[in-house]
C-alpha cells in the first residue's frame, strides 16, 4: 500500500508520477487549504505555476462535517445524491451557499488570485489536493475551471475513494491517483502525519510558487526592466531582465542569438515560460562592439551580481549564429550549468549534456519542453 510520511512527501511522490505524463504548459491548481500544500511540491516538479481554485464544501449549519454539496468562486454549487434530499428548504440551501461563498470571496481577496481565465488558455489545468472522498470539491473545481476555459483538466491526487474518482472521469477530467481505495479510513491511514494548514501557509505558498498577491506577504512581483550592459568596446547592449514572482533568490538564463532578442516574440514567450518555471532572464542583442563570447560572459557577470539570481545555478540558451559563442562559454565558465542550442549551424559541436532544438518557429510545445529542461537542471525538486 502507498504510504506518505506528509502532505509535501505525497506532493513530491504525486509529482515524479505527473511529470512524464503531462506534455505542453501547465498551470497547478491546489484547493485550499490542504491542497495547496500537496500542488506545491508538484508545481515545482513540473516547473509550472501555482495557484488556488477557490472551492469548498458546504455542510449542514448544525453539522457542518455533514457535507451536502460544494460551491466555487462564481457562486455555482454542486450537490450530493442525498444533498437535495436532506430536508433542507430551497431557502436554507440558497443561504448555506451564500455564507461559503462570502468566505471564498475573502479568500479571493486576501490570496490576491486573479481569475484563472486570463492564464489558461493553452494550458493543461492540474487539480490537486491532498484526498478525494466526497468528491465534491474537485467536481466544483472542474467545472469552474471548465467554465474558464480549460480544455483539458488532469485531476492529480495521493489518494481517493475510487467510486468518488469513477465520477470525476465521467465529467471529462484525466484522474491520477496512486492509491484508490473503497473506504476513506484506508486514506487516512495512508498518511502518518496530517496536520492542519493555516491560511498563513497556504499565502506563502502562493506568494512563492505563482501569480497570486497574498496580503502582507512580501514577494517580488513578476516584472521586466532595462538593464544596463556596456562590453569592453564601450558597446552598449540592449538587454532585458525578467524575473518570476515569489521569493529568490532564482536561477536565470541568458537568452541570446537571432529571435530571442528584446522586441522578438519568441525571446519574450520563452521568457514568461521561464518565469513560470521560477527562472530568470535576461536576453540582449549581441550585434556590435565585443566578440559575442565576451558578451555573453559579460551577462553572465551582471546575472551573478544581482540578489534576485543564484550565480551557482546560470545556464545559456543560444540561437542560430551565437551558438559557436554559447559554446565556448558553455565549455569554459564553471557558472553555466545549463546549455541549449536553438538551431546551430552546422559547423557547431554540440557539447555532451546539451540541448539541441531544430525547427525555426517555436510552438508552444516546444518552448515549454525547454523550460522544463532548464527547470530540471537548474531547479531540481
Amino acid at each position: 500500500m502507498t504510504r506518505y510520511q506528509d502532505r509535501i512527501d505525497a506532493g513530491r511522490q504525486l509529482g515524479r508520477l505527473l511529470a512524464p505524463r503531462i506534455d505542453g504548459p501547465v498551470i497547478v491548481f491546489g484547493v485550499p487549504r490542504a491542497g495547496v500544500q500537496v500542488a506545491a511540491p508538484v508545481a515545482e516538479y513540473l516547473h509550472a505555476p501555482l495557484m488556488p481554485v477557490l472551492v469548498r464544501k458546504v455542510g449542514l449549519p448544525e453539522q457542518p462535517d455533514v457535507v451536502v454539496g460544494a460551491i466555487d468562486a462564481d457562486g455555482s454549487m454542486v450537490f450530493a445524491r442525498t444533498g437535495r434530499d436532506s430536508g433542507l428548504l430551497p431557502g436554507e440551501t440558497e443561504s448555506m451557499g451564500e455564507d461559503v461563498a462570502m468566505r471564498l470571496l475573502r479568500w479571493r481577496q486576501y490570496f490576491g488570485t486573479p481569475d484563472p481565465a486570463t492564464v489558461l488558455q493553452g494550458h493543461v489545468a492540474v487539480v490537486v489536493d491532498d484526498a478525494v472522498i466526497s468528491g465534491l470539491t474537485t467536481e466544483s473545481a472542474v467545472g469552474f475551471l471548465q467554465r474558464r476555459g480549460a480544455s483539458r483538466i488532469v485531476v492529480a491526487v495521493p489518494a481517493g475513494l475510487d467510486a468518488s474518482l469513477q465520477r470525476l472521469e465521467k465529467l471529462g477530467a484525466e484522474v491520477v491517483c496512486p492509491l484508490r481505495v473503497k473506504t476513506a479510513a484506508e486514506i487516512t491511514a495512508a498518511y502518518d502525519h496530517l496536520p492542519e494548514v493555516s491560511a498563513e501557509e497556504v499565502a506563502h505558498l502562493l506568494a512563492r510558487g505563482g501569480p497570486s498577491r497574498p496580503q502582507g506577504v512580501d514577494a517580488e512581483p513578476l516584472a521586466e526592466r532595462s538593464v544596463r550592459l556596456v562590453d569592453g568596446a564601450a558597446v552598449s547592449h540592449k538587454a532585458i531582465l525578467r524575473l518570476p514572482t515569489g521569493m529568490g533568490p532564482n536561477p536565470a538564463v541568458v537568452l541570446a542569438g537571432s529571435g530571442t532578442e528584446p522586441g522578438t516574440s519568441t525571446g519574450e514567450v520563452l521568457a514568461v515560460r521561464l518565469a513560470e518555471a521560477g527562472i530568470a532572464s535576461i536576453r540582449l542583442h549581441l550585434a556590435g562592439g565585443a566578440a559575442a563570447a565576451a558578451v555573453l560572459e559579460l551577462a553572465l557577470d551582471v546575472l551573478s551580481a544581482r540578489p534576485e539570481v543564484d550565480a551557482f545555478r546560470l545556464g545559456l540558451l543560444v540561437a542560430e549564429e551565437a551558438a559557436g559563442a554559447g559554446v565556448e562559454v558553455g565549455e569554459h565558465d564553471r557558472r553555466v550549468a545549463a546549455l541549449a542550442l536553438l538551431d546551430p549551424p552546422g559547423g557547431v559541436e554540440p557539447p555532451d549534456r546539451c540541448l539541441v532544438v531544430q525547427g525555426g518557429a517555436f510552438d508552444p510545445r516546444a518552448i515549454d519542453r525547454i523550460a522544463r529542461w532548464f527547470g530540471d537542471r537548474l531547479r531540481p525538486a
